[in-house]
């Protein structure tokens, strides 16, 4: 366990030397009076580090309709209730996932998990889609062991640098 400041790229910095991959689940709290800047100010600071201590690659989660029209299709009460209460933290995502898109030096991943549940990892099969959602999957919720099984599996894995990926399991 190390103390760092994930807002300052210097603070960072000596943590990220001599690794070869930065994985990152940070979150931040919902906010109806004023917007939700966590991700997109950590993740500039994480990547000035990552250049500076020569790493290129990330891993990171944000959540499934981070882009602002993906959740059209999704259930009654995810659109018009949920989506609303969290949108400052889906539009923060959105913007940190844009400030990746954007980093040609970067080789990233966003793994966009649904709600996350507290269960262990467990042998279920992941579905995956290239977007901000699984389509035509039940499942709105999945465990953050099962999250982490997902992110590590892409530590020896090209099949999604520089891309979204939507997860759920079946």
């Amino acid at each position: 366990v190390v103390t760092a400041d994930i807002f300052s790229a210097d603070s960072l910095k000596p943590h990220f030397k001599d690794q070869d991959v930065v994985m990152s689940c940070l979150g931040f709290p919902a906010s109806f009076f004023s917007g939700v800047t966590g991700y997109t100010a950590s993740m500039a600071a994480v990547v000035g580090a990552m250049r500076d201590a020569r790493v290129n690659r990330i891993i990171t989660m944000t959540s499934w309709y981070t882009e602002p029209d993906s959740g059209t299709q999704s259930p009654y009460l995810i659109r018009f209730l949920l989506l609303p209460m969290i949108r400052s933290v889906l539009s923060n995502m959105y913007e940190m996932e844009s400030f990746l898109e954007k980093t040609e030096d970067i080789n990233w991943t966003v793994v966009r998990p649904p709600g996350l549940k507290n269960l262990a990892a467990s042998a279920q099969e992941f579905l995956t889609h290239e977007g901000y959602f699984v389509p035509d999957s039940s499942g709105q919720t999945v465990g953050r062991g099962d999250v982490a099984r997902f992110m590590l599996s892409l530590l020896n894995s090209n099949a999604w640098v520089k891309k979204g990926v939507a997860i759920t399991t079946k």
